[in-house]
């Protein structure tokens, strides 16, 4: 009998830990969609990933440095306030994990964050939403949400310049996501952040190999036409 409580033990453990890698996979899949006509599509947008207080004002071990932080919000607010000025569309992203072993995890590991209902689901207070657009996600890729490609369809977007957290992770996957559609993608790390720096590395070399762009930490605002965003879709997959 102990035998077999104990093999029907192991079955089920086997078969959670099966389940939670098949999901953290479909988590990090970027996803897949029709070929955009970069030429028809001149309008450039602002992508701001994950900047949600649950993340960007966590605590104890899985905060990010206050300094750091600070800065990457006050580069994203200029970022915003230029697209704002340029009347190019900005898009803001929250991650909200949907299925149960994500939840789970997040209720063991990170306190809750990134679950429902919490007050750490808003996008960071140092942040001026209005006017802007606000999607929800429930994996990596911001891409996910079909609502992003409507928007981006209705204003006649080719070319998108993504910020936030965590560049090694949802940045990574919207940006290999964009580039899976033939979108022009240009990465500003002076206004992301990651926890994993050696990961995002790894990321950043995939990234350029696809022909997504990193723009300089000391620039300042919107990119200008023709100049950082002037990339045209190799259609690469």
């Amino acid at each position: 009998m102990w035998f077999a409580l104990a093999g029907l033990l192991i079955a089920v453990l086997i078969g959670l830990f099966l389940v939670f890698q098949a999901t953290a996979r479909r988590l990090a899949r970027p996803t897949t969609g029709s070929l955009i006509d970069i030429a028809a599509r001149p309008g450039r947008a602002l992508l701001v990933i994950d900047m949600q207080e649950d993340f960007t004002r966590a605590q104890g071990k899985h905060a990010f440095d206050t300094g750091a932080r600070d800065d990457a919000l006050s580069r994203v607010r200029d970022l915003v306030h230029a697209a704002h000025e340029e009347g190019a569309p900005v898009i803001f992203l929250r991650q909200q994990f949907r299925e149960w072993p994500v939840r789970l995890v997040a209720s063991l590991l990170l306190g809750g964050a990134g679950n429902p209902g919490r007050a750490g689901q808003r996008i960071d207070r140092a942040l001026d939403t209005q006017g802007a657009h606000v999607l929800v996600k429930h994996v990596g890729d911001g891409f996910s949400n079909r609502e992003l490609e409507l928007l981006l369809d209705e204003a006649g977007v080719g070319r998108l310049r993504l910020v936030g957290l965590d560049l090694a992770h949802c940045v990574a996957q919207t940006a290999h996501g964009a580039r899976n559609r033939g979108y022009a993608v240009e990465i500003d790390e002076a206004g992301s952040l990651t926890a994993d720096p050696r990961r995002w590395l790894r990321e950043k070399a995939a990234l350029a190999a696809r022909n997504v762009r990193f723009a300089p930490c000391v620039e300042r605002g919107m990119p200008h036409p023709g100049r950082d965003m002037s990339l045209e879709s190799t259609g690469s997959r």
